[in-house]
Order: structure tokens, then sequence, then C-alpha cells
């Protein structure tokens, strides 16, 4: 199949007609909101579900990406009691968190082409069992080689919802709703890595390691049965025309993103329908034993092996290569405080147990809280702000106004860590430094990782893919070089360099901010990456 233009996909290029109060879209009940994508009028589509629905289907895939990483993460600080009991280095015990960040990263790029082709709701129910029995295995091992064996395996399975855990949000909610969504997402996956050291280290401490494998079994058993009961299958092929049905601005200038609305054509439907489906009849809405079917068909039209290899090019797009340096440089720091915590706590002069060393993780939740509140509620109050000053115009460059928030916070706990295990400083200090940086765990990805969303709406599943995989292997990286990173620098200089990469790359912003539209458009329909019909 020949390579087309994301144009040819969706000539609304991102930018479409959010707010209007004469028009004859479907709008919400109450408001001037218009819906996009527009819902058809097709019972089984995910947008038509009853809010209550979509929330249960969303909080199922939100709990599996969290109790991932809790299970993930649960040993992260026992590395050295690991290391004592079962014989092996401290480096070795650390590979405990790298493999698994590892294998979360790069089993994406099989999980998501299969989901694509099979169906998400049997990915998740697929992926969801693996993590279960990765945790019985870990917990059941008796050597390092099981231990490890397990904890990868688990990994394995969890790397399902790194992605597609987020492209759930484009399959049930509308672009309005995007923001909070994914922000409530990622605070989900962010809590998770939090929540396995904070509980584990006690856990471990009182219990022993493997009752931390035995926790995030049993709670990964319920959620495989939330999942089965409450999560039908979300991909739903609408038309190939993502815009059809609502005010698609589909020019190929720069004049309709300050808000010429003479110059948007206007596709209307009645104030009460919806947009039919492409074959033209309505079916009958399935039952609920009918939904909890795991099959639903093989959708793509593409042999299987080349669904593996399409992403590739879209890292070409200037907003997922951003998006992608973005949330890598955000997960960074963190992922280097809990490879490095334990070493640094435990040993004079802090003398902190096992037990305390995941006391660090509650400023960490604080700030992934603070940082979900700038990258979702308060984005989209934003992005509607602008949109209404803009004659109704949302354009995907306003969610990225409020980017420079997470990312001051986010340089000055990377600075004042490094500083402040230099001059072995207070111990609140080492808390507060970490608690900034983790702003940027939620903050930085959501905003980031929502504008992919809106600029890329047809290949957004591909988009997220490559940069949930990309993140893991440079945080894999970081992983298994911090130590001897920090033994040679020393902590000072080495979380100073990388805070000076951090704020250098996060400057690209102001180029998109600037000049996004233009470099959205044309890259839009004149640069030919995608290989495919839309399949999803």
């Amino acid at each position: 199949m020949p390579f087309k233009s994301l144009k040819e996909l969706d000539p609304s290029e991102g930018t479409v007609l959010l707010y209007s109060g004469n028009l004859s879209q479907q709008h919400l009940e109450s408001g001037d909101i218009i819906l996009f994508p527009q819902p058809s009028a097709d019972p089984n589509d995910p947008l038509t579900w009853p809010r209550w629905r979509k929330h249960l289907v969303f909080l199922s895939i939100c709990l599996f990406s969290c109790l991932n990483n809790f299970s993930g993460t649960v040993l992260s600080d026992s590395f050295l009691s690991i290391a004592e009991d079962l014989q092996v280095s401290v480096e070795d015990a650390s590979g405990l968190l790298s493999w698994v960040v590892l294998t979360l990263g790069i089993s994406n790029f099989i999980w998501v082409p299969t989901a694509i082709y099979f169906g998400k709701r049997p990915v998740f129910l697929l992926s969801c069992t693996i993590t279960f029995f990765g945790a019985i295995w870990a917990a059941s091992s008796t050597s390092f080689g099981s231990l490890l064996g397990g904890c990868i395996f688990g990994a394995f399975g969890g790397g399902a919802t790194e992605a597609l855990g987020a492209a759930i949000i484009n399959d049930i909610y509308f672009l309005h709703e995007r923001g909070s969504k994914m922000s409530w997402y990622i605070i989900f996956i962010a809590f998770g890595s939090s929540l396995g050291p904070l509980c584990g280290g006690y856990l471990i401490e009182y219990k022993g390691w493997a009752w931390g494998k035995w926790l995030s079994a049993i709670l990964l058993g319920v959620n495989l049965l939330l999942i089965f009961f409450f999560a039908p299958e979300t991909r739903f092929r609408r038309s190939s025309n993502p815009s059809e049905g609502l005010d698609s601005i589909a020019t190929s200038g720069t004049p309709s993103e300050k808000g010429d609305s003479g110059k948007f054509e206007h596709l209307e439907v009645g104030s009460r329908s919806l947009v039919p489906n492409q074959k033209g009849f309505v079916p009958s809405r399935k039952t609920y034993l009918q939904s909890l079917n795991p099959w639903s068909g093989i959708a793509a039209e593409s042999p299987y092996w080349s669904l593996m290899f399409r992403p590739l090019p879209l890292l070409a797009y200037p907003a997922c290569l951003f998006a992608t340096l973005a949330y890598s440089l955000a997960l960074a720091p963190t992922v280097m405080v809990n490879t490095v915590s334990s070493t640094i706590l435990i040993p004079p002069p802090y003398n902190f147990s096992i037990g305390a060393v995941g006391l660090i993780n509650i400023p960490g939740m604080i700030g992934q809280g603070f940082g979900a509140i700038i990258g979702g509620i308060c984005i989209d109050k934003w992005a509607a702000y602008c949109a209404r000053r803009n004659n109704g115009v949302f354009v995907p460059e306003t969610r990225l106004f409020l980017f420079i928030v997470p990312t001051v916070i986010v340089f000055t706990g990377i600075v004042l860590f490094g500083f402040t295990i230099e001059k072995q400083m207070h111990w609140a200090v080492i808390f507060t430094a970490y608690g900034l940086m983790s702003v940027g765990l939620t903050g930085s990805a959501s905003i980031t990782m929502t504008y992919v969303c809106d600029c890329y709406f047809p290949v957004a599943a591909e988009c997220l893919e490559m940069i949930n995989g990309i993140k893991n292997v440079f945080a894999f990286g970081l992983v298994h070089g911090v130590v001897p990173w920090v033994t040679r620098m020393g902590y000072a200089r080495a979380f100073g360099t990388l805070g000076g990469i951090f704020g250098g790359l996060m400057a690209f912003v102001v180029p998109l901010l600037v000049w996004g539209p233009q470099i959205r458009h044309h890259t839009s329909s004149k640069w030919r990456l995608v290989s495919w019909e839309l399949e999803k």
C-alpha cells in the first residue's frame, strides 16, 4: 500500500470547531460544545455509551496500569536485602527494576499491533493474565534467576497498559474530555510506581520480599475479574474521515487558526441526529453477555507482521518526537531516584530502615497529584477558554502554553536533589526535591500525550506506542547507568547535567508554540508517513 499523508485520513489536521451556539451539529445536552468525534447511530459505538459505563471501563484499565507498575516497583527498596538473601550483587539486584522497565517498553511494539489486529479486549485479558501469573512466579521463586524471570514475564504482560490504556481514552471520550482523562490515566500509572515502594518497603521489612509479589498477585487477580466483567471491546471503525459530521476546518493555510470562521467547511446534521455508520444501517445493541465475548474478529486489513513496523516513521512528526523527549526526560529523574534511594537513605548519616525509605514516595505522590491538576483540569479549561476566544476554534497548540509550569518545577527539583545529596543536607530537603521532580511525571506527560492525540487523532495509538516504548528504553539506560554515573561525577554534577539536558530539550516547546500550526499543517499534508487505512 502506498504511503499517504495524514491529511488524507483527517482533513481537519487537528484543528476543529469545538464551540458553537447556533450550528446544528450534535452538542452536549447543555452548553455549546460540539462533540468531536461525532457519535454514530450505532448503539454499540463507545462514544454513545452511558457515562457510568465509560467510567467503569476507564477505571478498570487505569487500575490495571496502576497495579502493573505497583508490581514492577514493589521490590525496588529491597535490593540490598534481596542481594544478601539470594547472594547476588546490588547491581544485579537492580536488574529487577531495569529489565522490567525495558520489557514494559519493548512489549508495546507487540501488544499495540496485536490490539489493532484482534481488538483491545482480548489483549487486555491476556496481558492481565500474564501479569498475574508473572507475580505468582516471582513470589514463588527461590533463586535470583527465577525471580528475575518472573518479573520480566509479568512486565511483558503489563506492557499492554503503556500505550493501549491511553488509546482507550480516544475510543470512549470526546475531544473536550481528553486532557482530564489523560491526566487521570497517567496519575494512576505514576501512583502505582510510588505505591509499590511505599507499601513494599514495610511489607518486605516485616514479611519478606516474596510478600510484595504475593500482594501484587492478589490485587491483579481481582483486577482481571474487573476487566473481564466491565471492560468490553472499545474498538469501533468510524468513517475514514474522523471529522465527518462536524465542522471540520479543512483549510491548508493558517488563517483558520486565527478564527477566520468564514473559511470553515460545514457538514451539518440535525441537532438530535447521529452520524450513520458506513454500511448504512443501524445494528442492534449487544446484550451484556455478548459484550463479555473476548473475540471481536479481525479488523485489520494489513498482515499482522506489517503492523509491528508501521508506527516507526511517525516519530518524524514534530509533536510525536517532542512528546517522546518530554515523557522520557520527565520519567528519567524519578527512575534514577528510585534506583539509588535505598543506597542513599539506609547508610549513615540518614540510617533509614527499608520501610522508611519508601516514605520518599509520599511527596512524590503529592507532586504527581499537582502535576495531574496542571496537565488535566487546568489544561482542559485553558484550551476551552482559548477556543472560545478564537471564534470557537480549538487549536492543539493551546495545550502547550502551561507546559512551562511543570518544566520549571522539575528543573528545580533535579538540581536541588543533586546538591542536597552532595552536601548531605536534611532528609526533608531530599523528599521535597523528589516531590518537585514528580510533578513532571504527570504534568509534562499529560500535556504532551494529549497534544499528540489532538494533532494525530487517526494514528494516536501508533504514536503513543512509539512514545511509551522509547521512553522506557531511555529509562532502562538510566537505571543501568545511574550508579556508575553518580559514583564518577558525584550527585551534584550528575543531576546538574541531567537538569541542563532537561531544560535545554524542553525549550523546544517554544517553536511549537510559535509555529506549531504551520508545522502541523505542513507535515500533515506534505509528509507521506502513513502506510495504512483506518483500521482501529
